[in-house]
Order: structure tokens, then sequence, then C-alpha cells
């Protein structure tokens, strides 16, 4: 009977020790949680600013290496593991908590959006196969993230920053100049009252599979998959207007995300547009409008684009302006090249 008091006491002293070893190893091992921006203002197919959409989850590789990158070799410490956004507390966290290693270095890659053909992997991070058959295709936006952070020192919040793996495609158009006349002939004015509209613009013979890999960077593209995109088409057409002193007025048509790529030869913008003119004759005198005749006029042009530039890298953005002609030989195309969200202005060669 005397042995009960000391038996109680031994089990109460490793109780106590033992609660004290897990408030330590919580306070030492902070759960992972993230933050996400996107690294530009971008268009989540086609992500609108740099704060990433709350409502779209995102997926995390991360690999750890116990004794520092330099030091060691790496293994998965999480894979493929679902990062939502936390409204409560306004971070990013998994599902269940994640504990921070006690040592070393964690290598973070993440993706998005949550696909089927996008997949993870410790040695090559987002890893993607990627196919853009339809305009509904060229919406999506792949986005790839990674950063590395050590274990010992690791910040409250995981920062993961999103770059673009696709190419920024957007189209727009005017016309060529301002084609209305008027001349007066004694005491006749004839004028000529000239409208163009664009019916449709399409993208003809860009490749449209690959596959993607992040670490090292960069795109495989199948030479044998092309495809063709309607960017642009309205029934009632698009009037091209010119303002108050003649000068065209720039329209925007649509904006879509290619697989990036050396353009071929084959590669085309085409346009289909028709022009409304209406000729009249009036006399100055008696103001009588002597004839008044309004007829159509139909044209086409299909351009190569490498007569813009030769390709398309990721990350970037690439602007074409289609100045519609009266004739349809007339047409041409300029290309503007900039970051993604046109903050600066690259030449082309130093893509």
């Amino acid at each position: 009977m005397r042995r009960k008091p000391v038996i109680i006491l031994i089990t109460l002293a490793l109780a106590f020790a033992s609660c004290s070893m897990g408030t330590h190893d919580s306070i030492t091992r902070e759960t992972m949680v993230f933050s996400a921006v996107a690294s530009h203002s971008n268009v989540k197919g086609i992500i609108t600013t740099t704060n990433y959409p709350v409502d779209v989850p995102f997926i995390v590789e991360a690999v750890h290496y116990p004794e520092g990158i330099a030091q060691s070799a790496g293994s998965s410490y999480v894979s493929d593991e679902t990062i939502s956004y936390d409204a409560v507390h306004g971070v990013w966290r998994p599902e269940g908590d994640i504990f921070w290693p006690a040592n070393g270095d964690v290598v973070f890659y993440a993706g998005s959006p949550i696909l089927h053909q996008v997949r993870l992997t410790a040695d090559k991070g987002v890893v993607a196969d990627w196919e853009i058959n339809t305009l509904e295709d060229s919406q999506v936006d792949l986005c790839v993230a990674k950063t590395t952070e050590k274990c010992e020192d690791h910040p409250t919040v995981v920062p993961i920053v999103f770059s673009h793996a696709l190419s920024q495609v957007c189209f727009k158009a005017r016309c060529l100049q301002n084609y209305s006349t008027s001349q007066r002939v004694d005491d006749m004015v004839q004028a000529d009252v000239i409208t163009v509209i664009l019916d449709s613009v399409k993208v003809t013979d860009v490749l449209s599979k690959g596959h993607f890999t992040q670490s090292p960077f960069g795109w495989e593209v199948d030479p044998v998959h092309t495809a063709g995109y309607t960017v642009y088409s309205n029934p009632q057409g698009l009037e091209l207007r010119c303002d108050r002193y003649d000068n065209p007025v720039l329209n925007y048509l649509n904006t879509v995300l290619m697989i990036p790529q050396v353009l071929s030869g084959d590669a085309r913008i085409e346009e289909w547009h028709h022009c409304v003119v209406r000729s009249s004759v009036t006399n100055v005198n008696t103001g009588e409008i002597v004839s008044d005749v309004t007829y159509p006029v139909s044209g086409h042009s299909s351009i190569p684009i490498r007569l813009c530039g030769e390709k398309w890298n990721p990350d970037y953005k690439y602007t074409y302006r289609i100045a519609v002609g009266l004739q349809s030989e007339n047409t041409v195309i300029s290309l503007a090249v900039t970051d993604w969200t046109e903050t600066k202005e690259i030449i082309l060669g130093d893509e």
C-alpha cells in the first residue's frame, strides 16, 4: 500500500514532462502558412490585379535540404498539397497543419490552376502538358512560383510570387486613315462618306501543344500540332472611327494566352472587313441632292505574324495593332512588346 503514492507521483511527473515537450515543440516548429501574389498585374485567365484571386486554390511541393541546399541532397517534404485561402486569418494554408523542419532549407514550388495536366515534382517543380485547342482554352493562365526559405529563420508567412508560363497576346484594330472626302466643282459638292467596319479577326497556324517544366524553366513545343482561333467576331461589325481631328481610334478586340514559341512562316493574322460607301452630289445653291448612292465593299487580308516578330516568350505581352485599309493590300500590322502589364516596353530581340 505504501508504494501507490510513489507510482502516482511518477505518473504525474511523466505526464507533466510530456506536456512540456509538446508545448515546446509547437513553439519551435510553427505551421506553414502562405501569401500569394502575382509578379505583375495580369489578365486568372487572366489574373487582373497583383492580388492572387482568393477563390482559386493552388498546389505546393516542398523539398527539404536538412543541411542546406549547398551541403545536402533534398527530399520531398510536402507533396502536391492543395493550398486554400483562410479568410478568417487572411492567409493561405493547407487543410492540415504542416510544421517547419527544425533545420536546413526548404524549396517551395507552386503551380496554378489545379488541373489534371499540371503536376508537381521534387526535382522539376511544376510540370504541365498544355494544349490550346479553343478560344476558351486560351483564357486559362498557367502560373508558377518558386522560393527558398531557411528553417531556423523562416518567415511567418511564406511569400508565393507567381509568374506566367504562357505568352499574353493582345489584339487591337483601327482604320488606316479617314477615307471620307468632299470636293466642290462649280455649284456641285460631291461627298464620299466611307465607313470601315471590322467583321472578324483570326489567328491561324500557331503551335498549340507543348510540355512545360519549371526547373529548368522552359517549353518543349510539339511542331506538328497547330490551331487557329477567331479572336474577334461581331455579326453587326465594329465601326472603325476617326476622332474629330481625323485620327483613327484604336479599339481593343481581345486578349489570349498562347504557348511560347518561335512563330512559323505559316502563322498569320487574318482580318475580314467591309466598307459602306455613301456617295452623294448636292447643288449648293438649291440644296437639291442630285444623286445619293450607297454600296458595300468587302475586304480580307492575311499577313504573316513573323513580319512583326519571330517569337512569343513567356511572361511577356505582345500587342498587335491592325490598321485596316480600304483596299485589303493596304492593311498593315504593327507590334508592341511589353512586360505583362505594359509598364515597360521591350525592344525586339531583347526579350
